[in-house]
């Protein structure tokens, strides 16, 4: 499967000031860590925004074309290690849930897209 987890870096850009390096980013350091640990590195990217903006720092997991999209919100460093974990369980093919220590991170679910009407 052609799962991808892309790491918002501005979060939060709203703060006032807004902190450096931002959550994103040290968000985003701690997940590369830990992809780079097991392997995975090639399935992080980075991308401006994930639309967690009220609760940053924020994520996607988006599972290959058509396939769904977990948006995870008020993520911190800590919780890189589960969420790569996670990541890496899903770009080998494996229908694991989120674990319990991110359920309360998952901000929403896009569900897969099913077979075109006919």
């Amino acid at each position: 499967m052609k799962a991808r987890l892309f790491v918002c870096t501005t979060c939060d850009r709203y703060a006032q000031p807004p902190p450096a390096p931002t959550r994103g980013e040290q968000m985003l350091a701690a997940i590369q860590a830990e992809a780079e640990r097991v392997g995975i590195g090639h399935a992080i990217s980075t991308v401006a925004c994930v639309n967690s903006c009220p609760r940053p720092a924020g994520a996607a997991l988006r599972e290959g074309r058509g396939g769904g999209v977990f948006r995870f919100a008020r993520l911190t460093p800590p919780d890189a290690p589960a969420l790569v974990d996670f990541v890496a369980r899903r770009v080998a093919g494996e229908r694991v849930e989120v674990p319990d220590s991110l359920a309360d991170r998952v901000a929403s679910y896009i569900l897969p897209r099913g077979p075109a009407a006919e």
